[in-house]
């Protein structure tokens, strides 16, 4: 698939969890399959809440 994905901060999060698996391969996948887009402020917010 070609098509052209923001991602917000709750697809990145997801893409690292560990107890919701169904959805970490659906957030692994749109993020390693398509052409995705992550602003400044997402990647900040991911920061923060990995780091809690």
């Amino acid at each position: 698939m070609n098509d052209r994905v923001f991602l917000d901060t709750n697809i990145l999060v997801y893409a690292y969890s560990k107890t919701e698996l169904e959805k970490q391969r659906v957030a692994r996948d749109l993020v390693l399959n398509n052409n995705s887009f992550i602003s400044s402020q997402v990647l900040q917010e991911l920061t923060n809440t990995l780091t809690r």
